[in-house]
């Protein structure tokens, strides 16, 4: 699998002591905005499994899954991004395979809080050998964020 500059040495042995980090630099301006289309056309047109995740009047939350094979923007970026190899970087893997995509927008004003999370419990897999990945196509101010960061507990479940 190709070496990719944005995963150090040191920074895919963080990520397998403590679960998450946080890998700058990985996706270049045309591929953010490749996956920004990608989430406008989801919007405009989303899947039977889109859902509203909030309430009337506290801003729109809206999530999306599995829509890679649909929207032409989500499987160009999969095939043409160095996700995979990023994450077979960090897992020390040869081979990945994608679960799944999962878009999540959630716009300027929403007042529903992110907590930081696991998602291993959301997914019917076994094994430590997963990677999630987030990646923001947006820039949001550091005081407007809602989600809080990961400590060494998330490596341990």
């Amino acid at each position: 699998m190709k070496q990719f500059a944005a995963v150090t040495p040191d920074l895919a042995a963080a990520f397998r002591r403590d679960g998450a980090v946080c890998v700058r630099g990985a996706f270049d301006p045309e591929l953010v905005a490749l996956a920004a289309d990608g989430i406008e056309h989801d919007l405009a047109h989303p899947s039977p499994r889109a859902l509203v995740a909030s309430r009337d009047g506290d801003g729109r939350f809206f999530e999306d899954f599995c829509t890679w094979q649909q929207i032409p923007e989500f499987g160009q970026f999969i095939r043409e991004s160095p996700a995979a190899g990023i994450a077979g970087e960090l897992l020390g893997a040869d081979r990945v395979r994608l679960f799944h995509d999962h878009v999540l927008v959630k716009e300027a004003g929403t007042r529903q809080a992110t907590p930081w999370h696991q998602d291993q419990p959301y997914y019917n897999i076994e094994g430590r050998m997963t990677c999630s990945m987030w990646m923001p196509v947006d820039r949001v101010p550091r005081n407007r964020r809602s989600s809080s960061s990961p400590d060494r507990t998330s490596a341990r479940g």
